[in-house]
């Protein structure tokens, strides 16, 4: 079973560990921010509690947590998305992305979602293409896809 736990919620432990798996290597190199600080991600999930904007989550399957999922610029009407597996876990992206849109379409019920990924990220852009998403722009470094609830871009 699949359940979600709001940053918000994390205690200190909780927050240390999802920093920890953020500034590994294998997530880092992915992001657009490569190191944060333990103070910079402490304010981060403080400023959270008043950010509607914004939506950060811990995945749980089966009670043991197995990634991040978080949605961004949020609007009535669209939102941007992002996520990350735990390091060492496996075989999640899927219930991942699936997270991501039953979020998105059921609860905040948005038409659009949206995100960037590096061109260098095959991994994450095949996840988007077969969960429905189109590419509907790109520069230089990135891919810009998008899903519409009910269809593809």
């Amino acid at each position: 079973m699949i359940s979600l736990k709001n940053f918000k919620a994390l205690n200190q432990a909780e927050l240390e560990e999802v920093l920890k798996w953020r500034n590994d290597k294998s997530v880092a190199r992915f992001m657009k921010t490569q190191n944060i600080s333990l103070k910079e991600h402490l304010d981060f999930v403080k400023r959270l509690k008043n950010d509607a904007s914004k939506a950060y989550f811990v995945v749980l399957k089966d009670d043991e947590s197995v990634g991040v999922i978080h949605l961004f610029d949020i609007t009535p009407s669209s939102c941007e998305f992002g996520l990350y597996a735990k390091p060492g876990v496996k075989g999640v992206g899927a219930d991942l992305m699936r997270e991501i849109m039953r979020y998105a379409f059921e609860n905040l019920k948005v038409q659009k979602l949206k995100a960037c990924v590096l061109k260098t990220n095959e991994k994450a852009l095949n996840l988007y293409l077969k969960s429905g998403f189109k590419i509907v722009n790109e520069d230089e470094k990135m891919f810009y896809v998008c899903k519409t609830r009910g269809g593809g871009g």
